[in-house]
């Protein structure tokens, strides 16, 4: 029997017993399914997928928002394959499937039913003195904030060439629109809807100021400078790894070339999920 997906790539969240078994699992129900499977954990030490053999036209991730995020990052090197999430975390806002249910779910992904969608991920690049000092991409967000002090750090930023101000607060969100759901609404941004090509800044309590939260297209360049002494500001992405910024230092911020493709099921939507994890109703 034909599937809409022939291979299979199935990562699992690293030193987690149910993932592991739930995993194996379904990677046997698939194989009965005429359905080419690998089995994989999701190694944080490595920077890229050990995908081998065919190579997959799927990736379903067993894990959490976090497990997601850090595979998706592993892609962006690699082939360009769209992502499933089964949900074993908390919020799962990023996961489609969950454990119970997993069976109806990929059934139905397999017969056809499903939508694939490519969502705006971002990249950067750390500019100190005309050098840059490091680059990468994000998924959901970066965070030029504090680095532990209860002190505000100053910041300075721009659209493009134009200048958007200056703040004090404890730090700035660059967020996608999937991201848009995870620090930036606890922040007091606005939920952005995935299927738009934007970037939202959000400012983490501003002291003194009327800088809004801010959303722009995605084909913008946003940079933001740190704007007093070193050592106080700390660039945080998908709020998984960071490093320290020395006064001066500009992250440089626009759309990635490639965005990241999601499969979702039919009947599911961003409202209905919006509703379910409690950011409506």
């Amino acid at each position: 029997m034909e599937h809409s997906f022939s291979q299979v790539a199935i990562v699992t969240k690293e030193r987690h017993d149910q993932a592991r078994e739930l995993g194996d699992h379904i990677g046997r129900w698939l194989t009965e399914r005429g359905v080419g499977v690998q089995i994989l954990a999701n190694e944080q030490n490595r920077a890229l997928l050990p995908l081998e053999g065919a190579p997959p036209d799927l990736i379903l991730v067993l894990g959490g928002d976090g497990t997601v995020l850090s595979v998706a990052r592993k892609l962006d090197q690699g082939p360009d394959v769209p992502l499933l999430g089964l949900n074993l975390g908390q919020i799962g806002f990023l996961t489609e499937l969950s454990p119970e249910g997993w069976r109806e779910g990929l059934a139905h992904v397999l017969e056809g039913g499903f939508s694939l969608f490519a969502k705006v991920i971002l990249q950067y690049n750390v500019q100190r003195e005309g050098r840059t000092m490091e680059r990468g991409k994000v998924v959901n967000d970066l965070v030029v904030g504090r680095s532990g002090l209860a002190r505000l750090i100053g910041l300075r930023m721009w659209c493009n060439a134009e200048e958007l101000g200056r703040i004090r607060a404890d730090g700035m969100i660059v967020s996608t629109p999937i991201g848009s759901t995870a620090y930036a609404v606890a922040a007091g941004g606005a939920l952005v809807s995935p299927d738009l090509r934007a970037m939202e800044l959000c400012p983490v309590s501003p002291f003194m100021s009327c800088f809004r939260p801010l959303i722009l297209g995605s084909g913008n360049t946003v940079t933001i400078e740190v704007d007093g002494p070193s050592g106080e500001a700390l660039l945080t992405l998908d709020g998984q790894a960071g490093n320290r910024l020395e006064s001066g230092d500009r992250v440089v911020i626009s759309e990635a070339e490639r965005p990241l493709r999601f499969v979702q099921p039919s009947g599911n939507s961003y409202i209905q999920k919006l509703r379910n994890k409690g950011y409506l109703g």
